[in-house]
């Protein structure tokens, strides 16, 4: 049987905007639930715990076993998922989380936050209005899909700073894929990762952080390929 896959979301958006991506993974079931206080959950309230828990659901509800792919936020969930539960995944894809979060690099974020909780409206102008100058209409749609969660950046900064990424991933013994964007700004613990996960690593030249969902063929075919060497893996392990 294939290995299902779990797709994360980054802060923001929430699971539907990575819909182009589940949908060219084309060999195995694909899931890509929404982490607390985006999307379907937008009014809950984030937490580390409660995102890792979103993801374990979802895992259990394909069979019990999955690989967790996550972009950005999404990447961080899933290092953390595979730290607390590493039985239930057989692999982890963490794309655009390569910088070790603290509070200093937290501080541009935090200050974002403020803003959209002072001026929620505006911001949300703002941010739609960057994005799509950004990555254009089509990018900029998927990521509103299922809604904006501005008003979920101060809390999934506040859990971000505090968490220890370097250390999850290091914790989980299975195989780990760092995938990033040749100019994403989450480069900058790239080694350090590497060297703690003793991963693998993919580099899509003169691509930005946003690269998941601006080339989901792409991103879907370096997950589907990690998955299929998850399956190899998983089928030695059974026979031996």
């Amino acid at each position: 049987m294939p290995t299902p896959i779990v797709l994360v979301h980054g802060l923001r958006v929430g699971g539907a905007s990575l819909h182009r991506i589940a949908q060219a993974i084309t060999d195995r079931p694909v899931l890509t639930p929404d982490l607390p206080g985006h999307g379907t959950r937008s009014t809950e309230t984030f937490s580390m715990g409660a995102a890792v828990a979103a993801v374990r659901d979802a895992v259990e509800s394909l069979g019990g076993h999955a690989v967790v792919a996550g972009m950005s936020l999404g990447g961080y969930v899933a290092m953390a998922t595979a730290a607390r539960h590493p039985a239930v995944v057989d692999g982890v894809v963490a794309m655009g989380a390569t910088a070790q979060p603290s509070r200093l690099l937290a501080a541009p974020f935090q200050a974002f936050g403020v803003a959209t909780s002072v001026l929620p409206r505006q911001a949300a102008w703002v941010s739609m209005g960057l994005t799509r100058l950004a990555v254009g209409r089509r990018v900029a749609t998927d990521m509103e899909a299922g809604g904006l969660a501005l008003h979920s950046i101060r809390d999934v900064v506040d859990e971000l700073a505090a968490f220890d990424a370097l250390d999850a991933v290091s914790r989980y013994r299975g195989p780990v894929e760092f995938l990033n964007g040749g100019w994403d700004q989450f480069r900058i613990h790239e080694a350090r990762f590497v060297a703690a996960a003793d991963a693998r690593l993919q580099i899509l030249p003169r691509a930005t952080h946003l690269f998941p969902l601006i080339q989901p063929v792409r991103t879907a075919e370096a997950i589907t390929a990690f998955a299929r060497r998850c399956d190899v893996a998983a089928q030695r392990q059974s026979t031996t």
